[in-house]
């Protein structure tokens, strides 16, 4: 048997910027739907919150570190660049009135910029909706040519903006959303956040919808899908197009189970399961994780002897251990032909 992971730290800033984390005391705060149109734990994720933490550690809004440090929005990840190309729509939170935009930044993972100068274009391609009364919403990363907006333009709650991609200061395919008040920014999971302040069992009020409250109840650990694979699979490529794998055939060298998931803590385990037309493949569990990743890509894999993997029908299950618990699980089914 074998077990392999890849891990990535994830960044993303904006053109505009705000202070630390305030209470929000207005009471004509605006009401938030989801800011892009997608299939929650589908085909959308929340990778990172806002991290109230006013110092140099991070902490979001339950309490957990599903986030980095300074980070002074949401992103709602899709799972690759490639789904991007299929135009996922960006669209405005709420009623307002287009306050800034700009286009023309290159979508390209801000990695493999070589060191490119986005001073100044961290957001990359985005808009900023002015609400009133001093709120404003930012969104971030958009795709290049997308954005369908003029300033000074009114803008209903779900009209277009634009569509998501990942220019600017990006290391996956996001629209990051950036809530202010009187240009302080209002995390919208917990908008009476102040001074670090954080609710292990969030039920306050916050600035989303019921159905879009609904749609992200906070996870701190998120499995976004599983596969089978002739070869462990690259994190990196996975980025790029959440498809690029090597097929598992009868001829296969090692046979793998994969998950892929966001936000692992220190202890966490995944457990692989797998059958076949000849009986179970393998029913393991890794040893604890060290430290807190980002994203994590494990697999479990068994090499092919003489013989060639039967043909017939596969099951699968990978699942996120935390304290005896399971945290997410998710199946996967191959016919190998």
């Amino acid at each position: 048997m074998a077990v392999g992971a890849r891990w990535l730290p994830f960044a993303c800033t904006f053109w505009v910027v705000g202070s630390t984390v305030v209470p929000a005391l207005s009471d004509d705060r605006p009401v938030l739907s989801l800011p892009l149109v997608c299939e929650p734990h589908k085909t959308c994720f929340i990778q990172n919150y806002v991290d109230v933490d006013p110092g140099p550690g991070l902490r979001d809004y339950a309490c957990g570190s599903a986030t980095y440090d300074q980070h002074s929005g949401v992103d709602f990840r899709i799972l690759s660049a490639k789904r991007a190309e299929s135009s996922v729509p960006v669209v405005a939170a709420a009623d307002g009135t287009v306050k800034a935009l700009r286009d023309g930044v290159e979508d390209k993972f801000f990695k493999l910029g070589k060191g490119a100068d986005l001073t100044g274009r961290e957001c990359g391609n985005g808009v900023i909706l002015d609400h009133g009364s001093g709120w404003e919403t930012q969104y971030c990363h958009m795709r290049r040519g997308s954005i369908r907006v003029t300033k000074g333009q009114a803008i209903k709650r779900g009209d277009r903006l634009g569509d998501v991609g990942f220019s600017g200061m990006a290391s996956f395919a996001h629209v990051h959303l950036t809530v202010r008040h009187d240009g302080k920014i209002v995390d919208p999971f917990l908008p009476e956040s102040s001074d670090g302040a954080c609710v292990k069992d969030p039920r306050s009020r916050s600035l989303w919808e019921p159905s879009a409250a609904a749609a992200f109840p906070y996870r701190n650990g998120e499995l976004l899908a599983i596969g089978f694979a002739g070869a462990p699979p690259s994190a990196d490529a996975l980025e790029v197009d959440d498809r690029d794998i090597l097929q598992l055939s009868p001829k296969s060298d090692i046979f793998v189970l994969y998950g892929r998931f966001i936000n692992v803590l220190k202890g966490d385990r995944i457990h692989f399961e797998a059958s076949g037309p000849q009986g179970e493949v393998f029913n393991e569990t890794t040893a604890p994780l060290t430290r807190n990743m980002a994203t994590y890509v494990p697999f479990m894999g068994k090499r092919r002897g003489e013989a060639k993997w039967a043909a017939g029908h596969y099951d699968g299950r990978v699942q996120l251990l935390r304290d005896e618990a399971v945290i997410a699980t998710a199946l996967a089914a191959y016919d190998l032909k």
